[in-house]
């Protein structure tokens, strides 16, 4: 029986029965039990809490300006990022690690949901089990964070889990580390390709989350417009370190196309 398609099973979650969803696309025996259950050598994916408070979100007029200048850039690229302001949020708890290959390959043969296009074997090949998944849409993401009873963050949500409540520029400080995250100057970086998310500890954010500059921009559920996405954090492909900081809005239109830049992780609301 083929696979069912992405909106046969959205169709299906939003009545209760993703669970129960049949034709898997893939043989589940090519993916053991064992490797099912275990997206990284830290095991299953941590839940972080992140307490209910303001963080200070966005950059100032000011500081636009001197990075336009000194990345030589134009002002307008940062426009998504103004203005810095105070932003409540209630209380939520994020992954830690974005969600891996192992994880995702989980999901899809639990419920016939179709495979990343880049599993040519019908699995992710062994040594990227620990690494993001990525070749995965929107729709994608929020299909597997249902499934798993989340949800995906907004820019806001994920915006405090990398900086904290200080307008730090990057997770771990103010001053770039090229040692704290996978991007493209990263010498262990291969041409085409992410890290283990468990690779940068260094990185960690001030509530203890990982991983969520470079290796892969992750979807957030909000943006502007019908069509329009935000991609946060930048990924293993970005060279600008100004591109790597978590105000940085990278917008995309393209919300239909998977690629091997993005990837994602899930929040949930606490009360």
């Amino acid at each position: 029986m083929p696979g069912i398609t992405r909106r046969d099973w959205i169709r299906s979650a939003s009545s209760g029965l993703a669970a129960c969803a049949i034709g898997a696309s893939v043989p589940a025996s090519t993916f053991s039990v064992d490797q099912r259950r275990r997206p990284g050598p830290h095991g299953p994916n941590p839940i972080v809490g992140v307490p209910a408070g303001v963080f200070l979100m966005g950059t100032s007029a000011q500081r636009i300006q001197t990075l336009a200048t000194d990345y030589g850039y134009d002002v307008s690229w940062f426009d998504g990022e103004l203005p810095e302001r105070q932003v409540y949020l209630p209380a939520f708890a994020i992954q830690k690690y974005p969600v891996t290959q192992a994880e995702y390959a989980a999901f899809c043969f639990a419920t016939g949901y179709p495979i990343p296009f880049n599993w040519p074997t019908g699995a992710p090949p062994a040594q990227l089990y620990d690494h993001p998944v990525n070749c995965v849409d929107r729709a994608d993401a929020q299909a597997y964070a249902a499934w798993i009873g989340m949800r995906l963050p907004t820019d806001a949500e994920w915006e405090k889990a990398a900086r904290g409540v200080d307008g730090r520029n990057f997770p771990w400080g103010d001053a770039f580390d090229p040692d704290a995250c996978h991007w493209s100057s990263d010498p262990t970086v291969p041409e085409s390709g992410t890290a283990p998310v468990t690779a940068h500890p260094r990185g960690v954010s001030p509530y203890g989350v990982e991983d969520m500059v470079g290796n892969v921009g992750e979807w957030c559920a909000n943006g502007p417009g019908a069509v329009t996405a935000f991609i946060k954090g930048g990924s293993w492909n970005s060279s600008e370190v100004v591109n790597l900081r978590p105000a940085a809005r990278n917008m995309s239109g393209l919300t239909d196309y998977p690629c091997r830049f993005y990837g994602f992780r899930c929040v949930r609301s606490l009360p």
